[in-house]
């Protein structure tokens, strides 16, 4: 298991736990309390994009989303994101 930090825009820590990383990190880290906006499943894509501040590699962002919204390097759409297996933190900043 992985540990991800999730932290608010202005690096206030939300949250921080353990993860899957054969799964998608947002179902992950809603059945662990952690609210992160989206509207996945109301048609609204990239509302659940979170930042991963040092451009973390233990991402894994095969799944990039809609071709019409690029992502940068360091963004990640957790409803289609996932983590790598890593002993270390990976913090995920929201964009709220």
């Amino acid at each position: 298991m992985t540990k991800v930090r999730v932290e608010s825009s202005n690096w206030e820590l939300i949250w921080e736990c353990e993860v899957n990383s054969q799964k998608p990190l947002l179902p992950q880290l809603e059945s662990n309390g952690i609210e992160i906006p989206n509207a996945c499943r109301t048609g609204m894509c990239a509302a659940c994009l979170c930042n991963a501040p040092a451009w973390d590699n233990n991402l894994n962002k095969s799944l990039r989303g809609e071709p019409a919204f690029p992502l940068w390097e360091w963004e990640i759409m957790t409803c289609i994101g996932w983590v790598v297996d890593t002993q270390e933190t990976i913090i995920l900043q929201t964009m709220t």
